[in-house]
């Protein structure tokens, strides 16, 4: 088995289905996300089909609206690509977080239901649990669904669907965090939750401002920490504030 084959065998088969496209992608994509399939990978046309049990139709069209939505790349008769994750995305990602989650945040305090409430306890209980069993693929997902429901109780469409896609993007880049920082996160997440919960707008942003700090912060040791980070020019700044992160 090649490593692209050894690769895709991590991720689940698409079922049968009307619109094996969209499954197809939704797949491939969630195997970008959380770093099964990793940036740079090569992913053949041939082998995804293969993994899946399609035809190549449906493999095709599902990388050319992951390549529409900037998750791969594909070159003239050298392939697709998983697009490489890049320091200059990573501080723009951060820098739009900054200026939408605080304030999502605060109208999340406003507006949230009982509903909302109760499903983000039981994400956050779902987490710790995750956590417990080093499951990193169920703790990213939690992760991600704690963030969209946070969104989802600021009330407005447009700002959760943008938050949503900054999450996505900063996803990738949590792949070599340790656990002990990865438990530091979710605590952050329950003091935000528990703000939300007692209407208490101010201090629901300050707390999501530092988690973005602490979060860019960790995102950034684990991108220095990956085999291609070697090629950057960090900075010695940087080079050394990220350093005295990585035990």
């Amino acid at each position: 088995m090649n490593k692209v084959l050894d690769s895709l065998s991590g991720l689940p088969t698409a079922p049968r289905a009307s619109n094996l496209p969209s499954q197809v992608q939704s797949i491939l994509l969630e195997g970008i996300l959380v770093g099964t399939l990793r940036p740079g990978e090569r992913l053949w046309v041939d082998e995804v089909a293969e993994h899946f049990g399609v035809s190549k139709i449906p493999v095709r069209e599902a990388l050319k609206a992951l390549e529409v939505d900037g998750w791969v790349t594909s070159q003239p008769r050298k392939g697709t690509y998983v697009r490489e994750l890049s320091l200059d995305e990573l501080r723009e990602t951060f820098e739009m977080r900054r200026l939408l989650e605080p304030y999502s945040a605060g109208q999340a305090a406003l507006r949230r239901t009982d509903a909302q409430l109760m499903e983000l306890e039981r994400l956050l209980d779902e987490s710790n649990k995750a956590l417990e069993a080093i499951d990193v693929v169920a703790v990213t997902q939690a992760n991600r669904r704690i963030h969209s429901v946070m969104a989802d109780a600021a009330g407005n469409s447009l700002l959760r669907e943008s938050i949503a896609k900054l999450e996505q993007l900063v996803q990738r880049y949590f792949v070599a965090v340790d656990w002990q920082h990865r438990r530091e996160s979710m605590e952050q997440h329950r003091a935000i939750y528990e703000a939300i919960r007692d209407r208490n707008v101010d201090l629901a942003a300050r707390l999501t401002v530092a988690h973005i700090d602490h979060t860019e912060s960790l995102a950034e040791a684990s991108l220095l920490r990956l085999p291609f980070a070697a090629k950057w020019d960090w900075g010695d700044r940087m080079k050394d504030s990220i350093s005295a992160e990585i035990p």
